[in-house]
């Protein structure tokens, strides 16, 4: 089963960054020729978005960060982590773009 994650709170504007590690389906670290992160949220102008960020491999780790959260309109937004060969995200989640300059 993938791991999953969140929802995770993040203030509009800021960024989100995102360390990877795949597994095989015995638990062991697999390194994949690449990795991708996909985002999907509502944009500032109420329409479904998403982006797509290719994944750094740094030894068994892949890294990437998510700084166009300013287009994210208030609400939820889900990502999901894959890579070549992997039939089902890896790892999914939730972010919460929230807005806290009205605390």
């Amino acid at each position: 089963m993938p791991f999953q994650s969140g929802p995770v709170n993040l203030q509009q504007g800021n960024q989100a960054e995102f360390v990877v590690e795949f597994l095989d389906t015995d638990g062991n670290t697999t390194v994949p020729s690449s990795g991708t992160l996909t985002i999907t949220f509502t944009n500032t102008s109420n329409s479904t978005d998403s982006t797509t960020i290719a994944l750094t491999a740094t030894n068994s780790f892949f890294t990437g960060t998510w700084s166009l959260s300013s287009t994210a309109a208030l609400g939820l937004a889900t990502w999901e982590a894959t890579a070549p060969g992997i039939t089902s995200p890896a790892a999914s989640g939730q972010i919460r773009v929230i807005d806290r300059d009205g605390i």
